[in-house]
Formats: C-alpha cells, sequence, structure tokens
C-alpha cells in the first residue's frame, strides 16, 4: 500500500479490489481517511457489512450505496460508495464521505423547531436562529467537488424548491470560477422533490454555464424527476446520463 498508486489523481478516496473485495490498490485520499488496510470491510461499520457485501459482490452499479465507515481515527461516519466492475477479477470503488457538518446543522435545525412549538419565548431570537441555519443546510446540500481534469461535481440533495435556489445559485457559479471547470455534472441521486421552479432554476443555471463556456451534463435522474425535466434539452447543449458513474468511467474520472 505504500507505493504511489495511479489512483493518487483521483480527489476523493478510491480503491481498485481483487474478486474477494481485498484491496489491491488505494488512493493517498483514502490512506487519509481510513488508513492503510488490506480489506474494504475492515473500515465499513460492523453493522453495514452485509449490506456492503451483498452489493459489491453483484452487478449493481446504477446507483451509489450508502454505507457507515469507521475512520482511520475510529470515528463513525456516512458516504456514498460508487462501484464499477472492471472484469472478474477487478472492482473499482469510490468513496464519496458526507458532510457531517450537514448532519449536525440539520438535528440543530430540527431542535429549535420543535421548541419554537413549544414555547414562543424569545420567538424572534430562535427564527433569525432558525433561518441562519436553514441557510446553511441550503448551502451545503449543494456541495461542489473538483475532480480533476477541469471537472467538477454538484451532487444536489433534498429538495429543489425557490427558496434553496436564492441561496445555492451565487455559492455554484462561484465555486465552478474558481475551479477553472469546463465541465459541470450536476447529480440528482440524491435530490428527493423537484418542482417546477427548481427545473426551471436547473435550465437557467445550464444556460449560464453555457455563456461562460462549460458543459453541462445531468445525472441521476429518475422518473419523477423526468416528468419536469423533459423540456431541458430545448436550446442546450446538454447531456443526460442516466448515472454519475457512467460520466467518471467515461472520462476516465475513476482512475
Amino acid at each position: 500500500m505504500n507505493s504511489i498508486s495511479h489512483l493518487d489523481e483521483w480527489p476523493l478516496p478510491a480503491f481498485k479490489l481483487n474478486n474477494k473485495l481485498a484491496i489491491v490498490e488505494s488512493s493517498e485520499e483514502a490512506e487519509k481517511l481510513v488508513g492503510s488496510c488490506s480489506d474494504f470491510l475492515d473500515f465499513v461499520d460492523e453493522g453495514s457489512r452485509q449490506k456492503a457485501l451483498s452489493f459489491l459482490l453483484s452487478s449493481e452499479s446504477a446507483r451509489p450505496l450508502e454505507l457507515n465507515f469507521i475512520s482511520k481515527t475510529g470515528e463513525l461516519f456516512l458516504g456514498d460508495v460508487y462501484s464499477k466492475w472492471i472484469s472478474d477479477f477487478s472492482l473499482n470503488i469510490v468513496l464519496v464521505p458526507k458532510d457531517n457538518r450537514l448532519m449536525e446543522i440539520t438535528n440543530q435545525l430540527l431542535s429549535l423547531r420543535r421548541r419554537l412549538q413549544e414555547t414562543d419565548y424569545d420567538l424572534l431570537l430562535e427564527k433569525e436562529r432558525t433561518e441562519e441555519l436553514l441557510q446553511q443546510v441550503r448551502e451545503l446540500s449543494a456541495p461542489c467537488i473538483d475532480l480533476g481534469k477541469k471537472h467538477v461535481l454538484i451532487p444536489l440533495f433534498g429538495d429543489l424548491d425557490p427558496h434553496k435556489i436564492e441561496v445555492i445559485r451565487f455559492h455554484i457559479l462561484n465555486q465552478v470560477y474558481e475551479n477553472g471547470a469546463e465541465t459541470v455534472i450536476m447529480d440528482l441521486t440524491a435530490m428527493e422533490k423537484l418542482e417546477q421552479d427548481g427545473a426551471d432554476y436547473l435550465k437557467s443555471l445550464m444556460q449560464t454555464f453555457k455563456v461562460m463556456g462549460i458543459e453541462g451534463i445531468i445525472t441521476g435522474i429518475n422518473p419523477q424527476h423526468a416528468q419536469q425535466l423533459h423540456h431541458l434539452q430545448t436550446g442546450l447543449d446538454l447531456h443526460f446520463v442516466s448515472s454519475l458513474q457512467m460520466v467518471l468511467a467515461s472520462r476516465n474520472l475513476l482512475i
């Protein structure tokens, strides 16, 4: 594991496994997160191991798998696993840790809402704090991940509605510009509800990317999203791909 791996250019924790899920190669980011392990299941939380084993040894790869992991410092964290069998004996894995800060803020928000229902004590102060937390949640629900090779990934979480749009539009455009991106991948896999205003916003954002000379790709669309997004292709040089995994593989971003 100490030798230089060609996975090191991947900006997220990445692994190459054999057909017994033993780790053949791991990226520098992977070893920073979970340490040097001989088997992928070594750092999967005990409650998630059977789920991981069943998924990884199957041919499923269209959607990510959510698992609990243990970091090299012993902390529990949640992450999405993207996998692809390259051959009968070789499996590529990319681990996308979920932002613990988002979970912390969401829990604080829920706690504040319960308190507001029980008492009107200092209501104005609590309302301002709630709005502040809501804004942070919306910003964190559209992170920009630099994939290298001038590709940026923006996974959207939760619902895409006008309130969230107001917060994340500037955040996204600013991050894309700072990363010098030439291709932006919008992944809707974890997005639950897409309102019509949200679909119109997505079209407007993609038009803005086009003006900036940036290629736009949308992945992870489910049937409900498709009903709202069917008109987006009109007048746009836009690509729809069924899964993020396919985009990463086709652009040689997995290895």
